[in-house]
């Protein structure tokens, strides 16, 4: 009970101070618009493999293999009124220690790719902002990716002025705490081509998003990643708590 108390609290400053941040943030970013006609259904079909993202509380740059992320409609919505359940895994570099949980999400009925995550036991006011920034999907799983944001890209990054379509506006990133950060580039496939990324890189830059925060994530023998590769959550979860 107490270390949900200091969650709640800490979550709360946290937002207290991204909204401060905001509200003096410099207006030459690139406004982000997000993914039209989303099929949330489809996203959620198939787990995620993170290639690269940026640094922020929850993705240290330690955290740089196996980093993936599974998400699953719920048909009933919690007592917060979540409707996705989402559980992200990783494996520190450092020793090879993993890091995953179950989180909860929801999502703007009239803009369903524009998502908000939070811990599940927390009210969506605490929920940071999850946008489906670029998506593409084959219809058997093989060559889809993600480019994903903690919302709107506030903070300009010095010295890069090569983003937007003319590649001439300013780059910008997100913040490092909890909410209102971090940006990821997510595939299908463990280890797509490098075309792929490049593309999906392309996109983020032609958006106003730096692409120079981005840091590389391993998926060379990640074969026991719970949900995938016929283990469970479950029994992650039970490892994590004996």
């Amino acid at each position: 009970m107490m270390k949900t108390t200091y969650a709640a609290l800490f979550l709360l400053s946290t937002s207290i101070t991204s909204i401060i941040a905001q509200s003096s943030s410099s207006d030459a970013c690139l406004t982000v618009t997000t993914v039209d006609d989303f099929n949330l259904t489809q996203y959620a079909s198939a787990p995620w493999y993170v290639q690269q993202q940026a640094v922020n509380t929850y993705t240290p740059l330690d955290l740089n293999r196996c980093v993936t992320a599974q998400y699953s409609l719920k048909e009933n919505p919690n007592f917060w009124g979540y409707t996705i359940d989402v559980f992200n895994y990783g494996v520190r570099s450092d020793g090879g220690q993993s890091s995953g949980g179950e989180l909860c999400a929801d999502y703007n009925k009239d803009i369903p790719s524009q998502l908000k995550v939070a811990p599940c036991f927390l009210p969506k006011f605490f929920a940071g902002p999850y946008w489906i920034v670029a998506y593409q999907e084959e219809t058997d799983n093989t060559d889809g990716y993600a480019l994903v944001s903690g919302g709107q890209p506030r903070d300009l990054v010095p010295d890069e002025n090569n983003c937007g379509e003319n590649g001439t506006d300013a780059c910008c990133k997100t913040g490092d705490g909890i909410n209102n950060s971090g940006l990821w580039i997510l595939t299908r496939q463990p280890t797509p081509s490098n075309d792929i990324l490049q593309e999906v890189r392309t996109i983020a830059q032609q958006k106003g998003f730096s692409t120079s925060v981005l840091f590389d994530v391993d998926h060379t023998n990640c074969t026991d990643i719970p949900g995938i590769n016929d283990n469970t959550r479950t029994r992650h979860l039970r490892q994590k708590q004996q």
